[in-house]
């Protein structure tokens, strides 16, 4: 067991006033530092380093935009032949793809309206007798009338002919005729009717046409 005496004491005073005098020197150093930091010299010197920086980045960006300009007076008109040529190639095959959609469409339509054709010629060549005739012939009259539906879901519709001028690129004039009904130059009589896929003629309508 250790017993308190005087130099024991002598002893702890001794370091408590070390600790203390440690303890001031270093809150004066922090202080030192603290007034380094916020004197005007170093304020100084600190926006003199931070002007030299921006001005490093300026002229950074200067150069950049040096060499960006001399590429686009270089480049830019090739650049631009590319996008107009890009561009044109683009419509191209739009037109194309449009084009070849058109073709495929009047050339199923030309088939179907081979089928319709034959339609037309029993329809003209058998008179029904008997009841099971009738419904046999009105069986083909609905498979007709779908095949019609059908030709209008993609556009094509018959020509206009009875009652409208004369178009060559429509009709087929087959013979003229007096008409008291119509005149000069009007269609007055349908033989065949013509088809046409949207402003397209498919197969003009072979008509007569009032004199």
């Amino acid at each position: 067991m250790r017993h308190s005496s005087p130099l024991y004491a002598e002893e702890g005073a001794s370091s408590e006033d070390e600790a203390a005098a440690a303890a001031d020197e270093g809150e004066k150093t922090a202080a030192d530092t603290s007034d380094i930091l916020n004197s005007p010299a170093f304020l100084k010197r600190k926006v003199e380093v931070l002007q030299s920086d921006i001005a490093a980045l300026e002229k950074e960006i200067e150069e950049a935009n040096a060499v960006y300009l001399a590429g686009k007076e270089e480049w830019g008109p090739k650049f631009d032949m590319i996008n107009k040529e890009s561009q044109a190639m683009q419509e191209r095959l739009a037109k194309q793809g449009s084009q070849g959609k058109e073709t495929a469409t009047v050339e199923v339509a030309t088939s179907i309206l081979n089928v319709l054709d034959n339609y037309d010629r029993a329809f003209q060549a058998v008179e029904a007798a008997s009841n099971e005739e009738v419904e046999i012939v009105d069986a083909y009259k609905h498979t007709y009338d779908l095949i019609i539906d059908a030709l209008t879901e993609l556009n094509v519709t018959k020509v206009e002919t009875v009652g409208v001028e004369f178009d060559f690129e429509m009709h087929q004039a087959m013979m003229q005729m007096p008409s008291d009904e119509h005149e000069e130059g009007i269609v007055c009589q349908e033989f065949a009717p013509g088809w046409a896929f949207g402003e397209k003629c498919i197969r003009p309508a072979m008509v007569a046409v009032a004199l």
